[in-house]
């Protein structure tokens, strides 16, 4: 009898484990099922015509998937081997390279950019080099941000000989500006210290130890085997073009700055070099890691947006770090749950990186953009309070927090985000007339804000 009823307790505990184990699995696949109906209603309704999408977790690449269109002219589908720009998000390579110099004793990212490189502007030989990678140096840009192209128009070589002769935007630290010309030094600098080419470098130091066999740097002057053009959506009324409707290709051209953008790879072999970067087959130590992960405090106190090549997304739990490139492919990576997202397209669109969270929203409902979950965190309380009245008393809520917190501040970049984010994401512009006014409110000489508050009720009156 003992004998039987030992036997039926492990027979009973056995089915129990069993149940544990399809009902968790059952869970899961649920969840996963979820995530690819949302990413292809996602596809529909942002007008992406080729995706794929990776999920990690633990270090286990659990979702890896590919819809859509790579080549639409040639009616060629996306799959796991097709090649995607990943644009600017190369400057997450950047990073890692500069950590493995760091790693190597021959770079001190705390030393002055005169230190590894000649012939520099007065104005910039102090610079830290950790300046250069958290986009808070100062120093100006060789790129024309808002025609686009270099400086005046200009080639590179006299783009770049005329940067050198403008005067520093900023006092180093005073806030975090996007800048190219800080990745083309860092560029130099990589390949002054390897004595290799930057992209040979990484090559060596990066590509093959994670086992991407088909990654590459180029642009569209290249050809490139398996490698998705890159669309977008027309901007201007011209010829067959109508704008906000008409599908045209795009074209990416940045041959002397390599180290800013010019990655060509699969969602698949991102996710080997994030595994491998976090298994020390790239870095040799954690705290490596960790520097690079963490975004630099600025001289007021308030944190950079952006940490060592890789944009700050997230600075409370769960903790957020990306690379971002091109309006068009994004890794997120969440330390803490051991998560990453990985989302690479051929459309280049307004605010792509919000699909990276919503599907992290999946695992951590906290992330969803509904709880506010991809707004920085200095935004995240303003949010939760003057949502309910779809932020219509945004700057009530703001002065009330204020009379609580003397020091509650919110950077001009995170406000311009949120009601841009309103205004063309979510496509609501009722909602955002009242932030591009509080943006105004706080920011008075802001264009970003004008510009968008007259788009904003432009917008509004239309849909009435």
């Amino acid at each position: 009898m003992r004998l039987r009823k030992k036997y039926s307790q492990k027979n009973t505990a056995l089915i129990f484990l069993l149940l544990i184990i399809t009902t968790f699995t059952a869970q899961a696949q649920t969840k996963l099922d979820s995530i690819r109906s949302f990413i292809k209603s996602e596809m529909i309704i942002r007008k992406i015509p080729g995706i794929q999408a990776v999920l990690i977790k633990d270090g286990k690449i659990i979702f890896s998937e590919a819809y859509g269109l790579a080549n639409i002219e040639h009616k060629v589908g996306v799959d796991k081997q097709t090649l995607f720009s990943i644009n600017s998000a190369t400057k997450s390579f950047t990073g890692v390279a500069v950590m493995q110099l760091v790693e190597d004793g021959k770079l001190d990212i705390t030393k002055p950019v005169g230190d590894y490189l000649d012939s520099l502007p007065l104005g910039w030989r102090n610079i830290k080099v950790k300046s250069l990678l958290n986009h808070t140096s100062g120093i100006p840009n060789f790129i024309d941000t808002r025609r686009g192209g270099f400086v005046m128009g200009l080639k590179f070589e006299e783009a770049w000989q005329k940067t050198k002769e403008m005067p520093m935007e900023f006092k180093e630290g005073g806030q975090t500006s996007y800048n190219q010309t800080n990745y083309v030094l860092l560029g130099q600098i990589i390949e002054k210290i390897s004595r290799l080419p930057f992209e040979e470098f990484v090559k060596q130091r990066q590509f093959k130890p994670s086992g991407m066999l088909h990654a590459s740097f180029g642009d569209s002057r290249d050809i490139i085997i398996n490698k998705a053009p890159t669309y977008t959506i027309s901007k201007t009324n011209s010829r067959n073009f109508v704008k906000g409707q008409t599908l045209e290709r795009t074209w990416e051209e940045f041959p002397e700055i390599r180290a800013t953008s010019g990655i060509n790879c699969s969602a698949d072999e991102l996710a080997k070099w994030l595994v491998a970067l976090q298994t020390g087959k790239l870095l040799n130590s954690n705290k490596s890691i960790d520097e690079m992960w963490t975004p630099e405090k600025l001289n007021d106190g308030t944190v950079g947006a952006w940490a060592l090549g890789w944009v700050a997304k997230r600075n409370i739990t769960p903790k957020a770090i990306a690379g971002i490139g091109g309006s068009r492919s994004w890794f997120y990576i969440y330390p803490e749950k051991g998560l990453s997202v990985i989302v690479l397209t051929n459309m280049k669109s307004i605010g792509p990186e919000n699909l990276a969270s919503e599907i992290a929203g999946f695992f951590y409902p906290v992330l969803k953009a509904s709880n506010g979950g991809n707004l920085p965190e200095s935004i995240i309380p303003l949010y939760q309070l003057s949502k309910p009245k779809d932020f219509a008393n945004v700057s009530e809520v703001f002065d009330a927090i204020l009379s609580k917190n003397p020091n509650y501040k919110i950077a001009e970049r995170d406000l311009v985000n949120w009601a841009y984010t309103a205004l063309l994401i979510d496509r609501r512009p009722i909602e955002a007339i009242p932030l591009f006014k509080f943006l105004l409110r706080l920011y008075p000489d802001s264009e970003d804000g004008k510009s968008g508050l007259q788009a904003a009720i432009k917008s509004s009156s239309a849909n009435q």
